[in-house]
C-alpha cells in the first residue's frame, strides 16, 4: 500500500509513513517515553540511511580526536576541559520534539545518560 500518498498540510506524503506517524502520536500517549524514543531512533535509522552512516563516521573522527579518549575529553583553553559524550542527530532530535515539548520531556543531563547507556552506538565517551 506504500504507493499511495494523501495530501497533508500542502505535502504529499505516502500513506504508511501517515500511518506510521498516527501509530507514534497514540504511543505517546498511551506508552513510556523511552519506548517512543526507541521506535523514533528506528524509524530515524530505516529512513535516514545516510545519517546513520554519517554519525558512524563522525563519532568514530571524534573518538580519534579527544586528549582521553575513555572519557572523551578535549582540552578547551588552557585550564579547561570538555567531554563530548554523544552525537545526537539533529533530526532524531526534531522527532523527538514533535512528539515531546521541552515540558513533557526534559533532555537534560539525565535524559542525555540515558539515551547513551539504551543507544550506545551515540556513545563518544567509552566511559560516564
Amino acid at each position: 500500500m506504500s504507493d499511495i500518498v494523501i495530501a497533508e498540510n500542502g505535502r504529499i506524503r505516502k500513506y504508511d509513513d501517515v500511518e506510521l506517524a498516527e501509530e507514534i502520536v497514540k504511543k505517546t500517549k498511551t506508552k513510556d517515553p523511552w519506548e517512543v524514543i526507541d521506535e523514533l531512533v528506528h524509524v530515524w535509522a530505516r529512513t535516514c540511511p545516510d545519517d546513520v552512516q554519517a554519525i558512524a563516521i563522525n563519532i568514530e573522527q571524534y573518538k580519534e580526536t579527544q586528549h582521553d579518549k575513555e572519557f572523551a575529553t578535549t582540552l578547551h583553553g588552557k585550564d579547561q576541559e570538555r567531554r563530548f559524550t554523544l552525537a545526537f542527530p539533529k533530526h532524531l532530535m526534531l522527532m523527538i520534539r514533535s512528539q515531546y515539548k521541552a515540558d513533557d520531556l526534559q533532555m537534560d543531563r539525565k535524559f542525555f545518560k540515558e539515551f547513551a547507556r539504551r543507544y550506545p552506538a551515540f556513545k563518544v565517551a567509552e566511559k560516564e
